[in-house]
């Protein structure tokens, strides 16, 4: 097992791990998609580990955590596990994780009821809204086509859902290895989205909420419980910059690890006003989503990612509209959605 810390590290193989900072193990697990993993981390606690996140749904990751499991430094219990929040590939192997382990998962309230809305959805293999939704955005019929394989495809990477569970919320605190640990939670990118940091600043543990390099997802899909997922994730970035402790070493779920988070948060804060301006410029006239997701520089998106940029686009536009910057008119008899200034 490798030991490297700090920011300058080379990312473990897939399913092996190295000590990334005191007492913490960083791994990875695969995901079948161009961002093609996730990182895990596991802290010392006691006579074990306790784990954060679990990877999504795959015979190849499970046979990584059993491996994995059978050599980590002894003893080889796991004390806890803790989901970020319900996308697959940070919840698609938890209750495969707790039934094979044993042990206790940590989860927030709003996060397991997210979980078992879509796992509805899966379980029935209901897709019939998705050809109306994406078609007010004014998605094209190419788009359409690989709107439902490209839910399909993602639901291949939900296992099942834990059925024993602990409710965490922002301001609980956890103590893991006799250390405790703030949790802080946002919205907008996911409803209820858990970070972690050490009470004593030393390491924060982000998740999706900031990443070096990626700008998280933020939108509005046929399931989103939000209504104005963009306000959220401004309003928790926001909070999030008193919170983060300007030392700590941030450990993402995709990318390496660094520092500076703060700097982070304030560079995606920016981001988003970059695209709202945009949007503001190009709403002199009547526009759809599907015209305005060009404006943000989606145009050529397909597939998965062409689902994501409608979806930010028509969250980023629904933000100005509950701002009273922008109207909204429904087109009849199509059902599409039209934008222009108020």
């Amino acid at each position: 097992m490798n030991s490297q810390q700090g920011s300058h590290i080379t990312p473990p193989d897939f399913g092996e791990v190295l000590v990334v900072s005191n007492g913490i193990l960083w791994t990875r697990f695969k995901i079948p998609s161009k961002l093609d993993h996730i990182n895990i981390y596991l802290i010392r606690d006691g006579d074990g580990w306790f784990v954060i996140d679990s990877g999504p749904a795959s015979d190849e990751n499970r046979e990584l955590w059993k491996n994995l499991l059978q050599n980590l430094p002894k003893p080889t219990k796991i004390t806890g596990i803790l989901i970020t929040h319900c996308h697959p590939d940070h919840i698609g192997l938890a209750g495969w994780l707790q039934d094979y382990c044993n042990a206790p998962l940590y989860i927030s309230e709003k996060e397991i009821l997210q979980a078992r809305l879509e796992n509805r959805y899966r379980s029935a293999k209901d897709y019939s809204d998705l050809p109306h939704f994406y078609k007010r955005m004014a998605a094209s019929a190419e788009d359409l086509q690989s709107i439902e394989e490209v839910w399909e495809y993602v639901d291949q990477m939900f296992g099942p859902l834990p059925t024993q569970i602990n409710i965490v919320k922002s301001g609980d605190t956890l103590v893991i290895g006799g250390e405790s640990w703030r949790l802080w939670s946002g919205s907008g990118h996911s409803i209820e989205h858990i970070c972690l940091q050490k009470v004593c600043g030393e390491v924060m543990i982000s998740g999706d909420q900031i990443i070096a390099h990626i700008t998280p997802y933020v939108g509005l899909n046929y399931m989103t419980q939000e209504a104005d997922p963009l306000a959220g994730w401004i309003a928790g970035l926001s909070d999030m910059l008193d919170w983060i402790d300007p030392k700590a070493l941030v450990l993402p779920s995709h990318n390496k690890p660094f520092y500076h988070g703060e700097k982070r948060v304030r560079e995606v804060l920016q981001h988003h006003q970059t695209s709202l301006d945009k949007l503001r410029g190009s709403l002199e006239q009547w526009r759809t989503v599907n015209e305005l997701s060009s404006v943000l520089g989606w145009a050529k998106k397909q597939g998965f990612a062409r689902c994501l940029a409608l979806e930010e686009t028509y969250a980023h536009v629904t933000y100005l509209v509950n701002n009273a910057e922008v109207i909204c008119e429904t087109v009849e008899p199509s059902g599409v959605l039209r934008y222009r200034l108020a």
